[in-house]
């Protein structure tokens, strides 16, 4: 990536490589996260003046430990806990109620209590890998000390089919030697359960993509946040798109005869073929495909 970005900057990452026949390969390569995001995921909050007391107290505690976290039984700690989900939950949104211990010391040197806190998770549609969900003051506290914030993090599950790429979906289809030049259908299942037929009559070598506009993951729009007690707010517009990525499989041995035939195929005429040409193609053809004798079908 880095020296694709060297050799042509911006404009190769997004828009692909030329690949020699007059067409793009690659340029999957997408930035669409709000400085705002990127500073949460970052930081565990948008706002800057915790951030800075975050890093303030982080220092403390290695002065005062020699390590810059802090575990999760210390009081007035911030807790982080992971929360796996599905490609499929992320792209349609879904509630999860999700627990933790919280630890109270009302008095110097007194008494722990706990309680255990039930809190819902309500992720938006399109809500990205690695998103943090803050509740303010639903962590430990000791006298003196305010509660810490809980931070929740959404984290994707490994898809048996897919992976994402920002807002589109990548799906990587192996392909046999003949299917890529002669054409094919590719028949999946989308993200969202339905079943998508993608025709390829082009001609496709290893690493080309073809593209199916709308069939990728729901696009998260509008600025979401999360409190103790509040509605996420958020809007769900359009979707990315399903990008299918042929890896061509080769046959491992040729016999001599079909080297011939493979090499006389690319060598007949492409347009105004002689007579000749014609009925000697036909007569393969017939031969071919016979219903009892014929190879073309693999033997079905």
């Amino acid at each position: 990536m880095k020296a694709l970005f060297d050799v042509l900057g911006e404009v190769g990452l997004k828009q692909g490589v030329p690949d020699g026949k007059g067409n793009l390969k690659g340029g999957h390569y997408k930035f669409d996260v709000s400085p705002v995001s990127v500073f949460e995921q970052f930081h565990g909050t948008q706002n800057p003046y915790r951030a800075l007391m975050d890093v303030s107290n982080a220092f403390e505690q290695l002065g005062r430990t020699g390590f810059a976290s802090v575990s999760d039984g210390e009081h007035g700690a911030q807790r982080t806990f992971y929360v796996f989900f599905t490609l499929e939950e992320l792209h349609s949104g879904v509630e999860r109620h999700v627990e933790h211990v919280r630890k109270t010391q009302s008095t110097p040197g007194g008494a722990v209590t706990s309680e255990t806190r039930t809190l819902t998770l309500r992720i938006p549609p399109g809500c990205e890998h690695g998103r943090r969900f803050v509740f303010e003051n639903e962590g430990n506290s000791k006298c003196g000390v305010d509660r810490g914030p809980v931070v929740y993090v959404a984290n994707a599950k490994t898809h048996a089919a897919f992976s994402r790429a920002g807002d589109d979906l990548v799906f990587v289809k192996k392909m046999s030697l003949i299917d890529g030049l002669c054409g094919c259908v590719v028949t999946l299942v989308g993200i969202d359960g339905v079943q998508l037929t993608v025709p390829v009559t082009d001609v496709v070598d290893g690493g080309s993509t073809k593209v199916v506009a709308g069939e990728g993951m729901a696009r998260l729009g509008g600025v979401a946040t999360q409190e103790t007690g509040s509605n996420l707010s958020s809007s769900t517009s359009k979707r990315g798109d399903l990008l299918v990525v042929f890896d061509l499989v080769f046959p491992r041995t040729m016999s001599p005869t079909q080297r011939a035939l493979l090499r006389a195929a690319f060598f007949f005429p492409k347009s105004d073929p002689q007579k000749e040409h014609t009925k000697a193609a036909t007569a393969f053809l017939l031969a071919a495909n016979d219903g009892v004798k014929g190879w073309s079908t693999g033997g079905k």
